[in-house]
């Protein structure tokens, strides 16, 4: 794992929130009970104790444009967690394919990311592919079959408002997006539980392809943590 704070800043793209990004992605939704997010070794005590229910998702983005540059991006969130007097989001794990979006996703909103090398293909005859290495090595791996119906996508109708704490600090994040979508079936999936939680063994609710989409990453709201 790269320490963002130990990250030579001369060479970084420096990029302050807020972000415009546009590209593709695939989102699985799910809904866990508490005794799967117990087992999420990724997750710290404080959220397992406050779980709350709601949608979580594993998000697989290739970011095409961003004020960052391009990259690749694996995440996962568990769900809702009573937060304060707030229900809120967490990203419990999260992958990215460049150092630039490593510092600045910490800077701007604690993002607890973290490097690997990411792949897409996308062909419209055959299946899509996505994958992400760490060491030369892949532990998460993803052909779909998109469908060929495509219908509108927005935030507005599935929020996913999140906090990340970060040095006795909770910084609040509300993204917002749209874009179109294609039903996705799944043919494959791989995932190393040792880099990844594994959600092999579970059905998603629904599965989404999402191309082109568009997303924006606001100024985070920042203060003590609760």
């Amino acid at each position: 794992m790269i320490d963002h704070k130990n990250i030579d800043t001369s060479e970084l793209k420096i990029a302050k929130a807020p972000w415009n990004l546009t590209g593709k992605g695939y989102m699985l939704l799910y809904r866990f009970n508490k005794k799967e997010i117990s087992n999420d070794k990724f997750l710290s005590e404080k959220f397992k104790n406050s779980f709350c229910g709601g949608f979580g998702a594993l998000m697989a983005v290739d970011y095409e444009q961003s004020n960052a540059g391009p990259y690749g991006e694996l995440l996962f969130i568990p769900g809702k967690f009573r937060y304060g007097n707030k229900k809120k989001h967490t990203i419990s794990k999260i992958y990215v394919s460049t150092i630039d979006s490593i510092f600045n996703g910490k800077e701007n909103w604690a993002i607890p990311k973290e490097y690997a090398d990411s792949k897409f293909i996308s062909d419209p005859q055959k299946e899509d592919l996505i994958e992400f290495r760490s060491d030369n090595k892949i532990f998460f791996s993803l052909k779909i079959k998109p469908g060929f119906i495509s219908f509108p996508v927005n935030t507005a109708l599935l929020p996913f408002p999140l906090v990340q704490e970060s040095e006795g600090k909770a910084y609040y994040t509300k993204f917002t997006g749209s874009g179109w979508g294609k039903f996705i079936k799944i043919k494959e999936i791989y995932i190393d539980a040792k880099m990844f939680p594994s959600l092999c063994y579970k059905k998603p609710l629904t599965a989404i392809k999402l191309a082109p989409f568009n997303i924006c990453f606001p100024e985070a709201i920042i203060e003590k943590i609760p």
